[in-house]
């Protein structure tokens, strides 16, 4: 008997098995019946690895094109949607007591929680895109339910409670972690095959960033870094762009801009203070810093106007706190700018953590102008977010998982990145992947009439560049790797051009 035989004989053997008889007048439950994810050949079939993590395959990889839709096999409910790492998965709990999980995603389309039918579109393949089943912690052929009916009876509850719990949440990450871990070869190798029949134009500049993403190996894992520099990549080459040798008219009139840091930073001392705001044209009597606790910092030669807003200082602790708070305290601040100025624009530049802050500030206005209160969201001009985990921060996650007990000790993080990455905290909380904050302002995306752009650094290992995109945003990515090209982004040559251009009504330059 083939292995294929064998497991599909396996799965319609526990049809038999005798459990307690239904209440009378019940109905039997309705069979499960399997669908193919995608409607492309199989690349590499199941082979059921000898050991834990040796060669092997756990489920099916497809010869498709990234981008293309991946659907649930059967009905179900989503008990897993987001990122393990840097790449993205589902799980869907069927009512044979099976789950499918649909791995290396470009995007998912579904949350945690929501019930699918087969054949709905669960999210999008990214190169390199994995179908796996299992029954506990045993993978089986996935190819071998296609087109077979399971009715549910067994001795073994699949022991995931519905609606879905934060323990199973917890465990299923546990063995996606597992399955990515399990999987780096075949992904990579699958990877590099898809771009090279499917993302030719891809080829060139992926070559050039892997020496970058190899960086991180040790901290992110190979798998999710590879998968964020195509992912990245193929974003950038896709949009418009602006040719190199375009020379941005500076901006006319007066303008004021308005500098928001990130974590770890303190009124004395940010990233973003080397934004260069003179290359930028700005007035030094005309630019604010925001201080976590509200108002602005301390400091300057301001306009008379500007300088009767409430200051202060303010600590590395203090951007540890709740960011929704900080976001209202922050769209407070752009109010009284706009008001201190009336009619001259507010530029918002945000680095890190500073961007999920002014992207909740973008939230509150827009609130306030729907309900008539304030129009000062009108007064904005450029808002620019500069190496923001607008998708999470691994670093965060790794953060909140090492609390929890899952991963090592994260001290070795905070030294080698000079940043606090403490566990406890609400921001850091709010930074993970699968925080509640993360998934509000991807839902709820960025208000109308406002010009918000990102910039990432191709070889960022605190914020990976396809973390800090905004969809359907212009986004930059500048030619920096390492440990410091995070802190070293805001005051980069290659950002300031990017600013410039964004003040020109410019898209962002062209990736060579």
């Amino acid at each position: 008997m083939s292995l294929r035989a064998a497991a599909a004989a396996l799965v319609v053997a526990t049809v038999a098995i005798v459990v307690p008889a239904e209440p009378a007048g019940a109905a039997p439950p309705d069979p499960v019946v399997h669908a193919p994810p995608v409607d492309a050949p199989i690349a590499d079939p199941f082979r059921p690895p000898a050991t834990p993590y040796g060669p092997g395959n756990r489920g099916l990889a497809y010869d498709l094109a990234p981008g293309t839709p991946v659907r649930a096999t059967a009905d179900g409910t989503v008990v897993f949607a987001g990122q393990v790492g840097a790449t993205r998965h589902v799980t869907v709990l069927h009512a044979d007591g099976l789950r499918t999980s649909y791995s290396f995603l470009s995007d998912v389309g579904v949350r945690r929680g929501d019930p699918v039918e087969r054949g709905e579109v669960v999210g999008h393949a990214g190169p390199g895109f994995h179908l796996g089943a299992r029954d506990g912690e045993h993978y089986l052929d996935p190819e071998s339910l296609f087109g077979v009916q399971v009715v549910e009876v067994r001795l073994v509850p699949h022991g995931e409670p519905l609606p879905p719990t934060d323990a199973g949440l917890v465990a299923e990450q546990s063995s996606l972690r597992d399955l990515v871990r399990a999987e780096e070869p075949g992904f990579l190798r699958r990877m590099a095959g898809a771009v090279v029949r499917h993302g030719a134009p891809i080829a060139g500049r992926f070559a050039e960033v892997v020496e970058a993403a190899w960086h991180s190996w040790d901290q992110l894992g190979p798998a999710g870094m590879a998968a964020d520099v195509v992912r990245s990549v193929a974003r950038h080459l896709r949009q418009e762009c602006t040719d190199p040798s375009v020379v941005p008219p500076a901006p006319a009139g007066e303008r004021v801009a308005l500098l928001v840091a990130g974590l770890g930073s303190s009124s004395d001392h940010g990233a973003i203070d080397d934004v260069d705001l003179d290359a930028l044209g700005y007035d030094r009597a005309d630019v604010l810093r925001y201080r976590y606790g509200g108002g602005r910092t301390t400091g300057g030669r301001l306009h008379p106007d500007l300088a009767a807003i409430p200051d202060g200082a303010y600590g590395p602790v203090d951007t540890l706190g709740d960011v929704t708070e900080r976001g209202r305290e922050l769209a407070d601040l752009i109010e009284q700018a706009a008001a201190a100025r009336p009619g001259v624009p507010v530029d918002v530049y945000a680095h890190s953590l500073g961007g999920l802050v002014t992207r909740v500030a973008l939230l509150e206005l827009a609130e306030r102008r729907a309900s008539g209160r304030s129009a000062a969201i009108d007064a904005l001009g450029q808002v620019a977010t500069i190496g923001s985990p607008h998708r999470g921060a691994d670093l965060a996650t790794v953060a909140v998982l090492s609390e929890k007990g899952f991963v090592q000790d994260v001290s070795h993080i905070r030294s080698v990145f000079d940043i606090p990455i403490d566990p406890y905290s609400p921001a850091v909380r709010q930074l993970a992947e699968t925080s509640d904050l993360v998934a509000r302002l991807d839902e709820a995306g960025v208000p109308d009439g406002v010009d918000l752009r990102t910039i990432a650094a191709r070889g960022d290992l605190v914020v990976a560049a396809d973390k800090a995109d905004v969809t359907g945003r212009p986004a930059a990515i500048v030619d920096l790797a390492g440990p410091r090209a995070h802190a070293g982004l805001p005051g980069d040559p290659d950002t300031t051009r990017e600013l410039q251009l964004g003040l020109a009504g410019l898209a962002p330059a062209c990736q060579g």
